[in-house]
């Protein structure tokens, strides 16, 4: 049996042993939390990093950095060069894709992320109008730290607002999944303000076509369950009408006619009225069948006008090919590239008002 001070020698020489491990110091790395591609000259890709740094009065500001290379993995070894500490991944937050860049194509950049173990699925991918290494320098974001900022700022759009979820995982999932392209949000920098202004759509891994903030409540209710969003209706006669979505389901059906498959989209929301302002400058009570019916009408209008949209430009964000795969062996993902433009789809929307406040 082991005496006490063989044991004691023991578990000195183990806990003496765990100093060779290898370990970072929190104090001693540079934790990336944003990052931006832009296109460069002869082919050259612009890479643009945010990371908080800490002065000895422990106040934090966020610092940018920008290296220019032939890949990201080449962008941040040269980045690795110039930063005081060694530069780590594990709290990535937000990366953000040119949308002339996103033209080429952005599987390069997100294999990379899904291969580092440090990065989770969850970070949050984006679209940039213009240069995101502009955006990711805004003074403004300073000491607030634009990539917190950012992240924060797309994930209300997709809890309160007009935004379907995405993140990492749901585009890898998206892209790699037959029958379906993946969506990302896609932001602008006006003036001082960095803001949402629609959905970007992909063909595989490139940027095709964009739906712009006034589609994006049907797209939503299309792709993903809407709840809280707000939504303005002009009716006939200019009657306006605003919408709370309480919840929403949508259920797709397809068969197949003459060989071909047809689809049938089948959207039910459930709604609360925030405001009625009718056009007639009067007091009027508010006739929620002859409204729900008139909001049904333009939302079914809508879809149509976006998918054939989608149809145009040969993309599948709703995944049509996935459940036409789902449901028929006889699937052909050829032959269903060929059909996806001329397929037939009906939407039947069926929106209750349940709530109408003190103007029953």
């Amino acid at each position: 049996m082991m005496n006490r001070s063989a044991f004691c020698l023991f578990l000195i020489l183990l806990l003496s042993g765990c100093s060779f491990l290898p370990t970072n110091i929190v104090n001693e790395i540079d934790m990336i939390q944003g990052v931006g591609y832009d296109l460069a000259e002869k082919k050259n890709i612009k890479g643009t990093i945010v990371f908080p740094s800490f002065k000895k009065d422990k106040t934090s500001y966020a610092e940018v950095r920008t290296a220019i290379g032939e890949s990201s993995k080449e962008i941040r070894t040269i980045l690795n060069n110039e930063t005081r500490y060694p530069l780590e991944s594990g709290q990535l937050r937000v990366a953000l894709y040119s949308k002339k860049i996103a033209k080429k194509g952005i599987n390069d950049f997100v294999d990379t992320l899904n291969r580092d173990p440090a990065i989770g699925s969850l970070v949050q991918l984006a679209i940039v109008d213009g240069e995101a290494s502009e955006l990711l320098k805004m003074k403004k974001y300073k000491k607030e730290n634009v990539s917190i900022h950012l992240q924060e700022l797309l994930k209300q759009n997709m809890t309160m607002g007009l935004l379907p979820e995405t993140n990492l995982q749901s585009f890898l999932f998206q892209f790699f999944q037959i029958g379906q392209d993946p969506y990302l949000p896609l932001i602008k920098k006006e003036a001082d303000n960095i803001r949402v202004t629609g959905m970007a759509i992909f063909k595989d891994d490139q940027y095709v076509t964009s739906i712009p903030m006034n589609d994006l409540y049907i797209f939503k209710a299309l792709v993903d369950k809407n709840r809280t969003s707000l939504r303005q209706f002009i009716l006939e006669n200019r009657d306006k009408v605003v919408l709370e979505t309480l919840g929403s389901k949508v259920k797709y059906k397809v068969k197949i006619v003459h060989g071909r498959p047809e689809f049938t989209i089948n959207l039910t929301l459930k709604t609360k009225l925030q405001e009625f302002a009718p056009s007639a400058k009067k007091r009027q009570s508010f006739d929620k069948k002859k409204y729900q019916k008139q909001v049904e009408q333009q939302l079914e209008k809508n879809a149509i006008t976006i998918i054939s949209q989608f149809q145009k430009h040969k993309v599948d964000p709703l995944g049509l090919g996935a459940k036409y795969k789902e449901n028929f062996r006889e699937f052909n993902e050829k032959q269903w590239k060929q059909d996806y433009p001329n397929v037939k789809i009906h939407v039947n929307a069926d929106l209750k008002i349940v709530q109408t406040g003190s103007v029953d």
